[in-house]
């Protein structure tokens, strides 16, 4: 038993440093089975890269005020899901990509979130619209990026968003729009392992 939990240790702790610190420059391993949006990497920096997305689509859950970030993109995740399976007004499936985004804003203390997924390039041209669902084209835009691992709680978010904000700190890209950030998720619940997410600021 020992020499076993002397190995499991450093595993534990090195999956654990990730969580916290982050991970740079990594490219999902979800975007090797599905398709993620275009983007460019304009800059690394210690902690954070600086990326300029390509004029993405996506398709939106209206904004909910919600405590819980995680309850709201369950949610929000639970219609997109009915929606690339054919719960749209063309009956059409889609297929699946990543990630799903989650837009919080913030006013007064309030938190709106709406949840997002992105719209396969087949389908751009014309989106199938659906009940409580509309569609985003994003100009070409340039976003800051933190990458951190696990899993996605209420309780580490936070940690998340101050990291990027302090790596950004005294840096040519400070300037970031304020009170507003997104959370991208590029796994699946049932995935343990390999865990992918990202904290999003935008640049005017």
């Amino acid at each position: 038993m020992a020499p076993s939990s002397t190995l499991q240790f450093p595993i534990l702790l090195g999956l654990l440093l990730i969580s916290f610190l982050g991970v740079e420059g990594v490219l999902p391993p979800s975007c090797n089975r599905y398709e993620c949006p275009n983007y460019n990497v304009k800059y690394v920096g210690k902690n954070f890269e600086i990326r300029r997305y390509n004029s993405p689509v996506w398709i939106s859950n209206l904004a909910v005020q919600d405590p819980s970030l995680v309850g709201a993109t369950r949610s929000g995740f639970k219609r997109l899901f009915s929606y690339i399976y054919g719960n749209n007004n063309y009956k059409k499936e889609m297929n699946m990509t990543t990630p799903v985004i989650s837009e919080v804003s913030i006013n007064g203390g309030n938190s709106s979130i709406v949840v997002s997924f992105y719209v396969p390039k087949v389908n751009q041209a014309d989106p199938p619209l659906a009940n409580g669902l509309y569609v985003q084209r994003w100009k070409t835009i340039d976003v800051a990026v933190r990458q951190f691992g696990g899993f996605v709680k209420d309780s580490n978010i936070g940690l998340q968003v101050s990291a990027l904000n302090d790596s950004l700190t005294g840096t040519t890209w400070s300037a970031i729009v304020k009170n507003k950030y997104i959370v991208a998720q590029y796994n699946s619940p049932f995935e343990l392992y390999n865990r992918v997410n990202e904290i999003w600021f935008f640049y005017e």
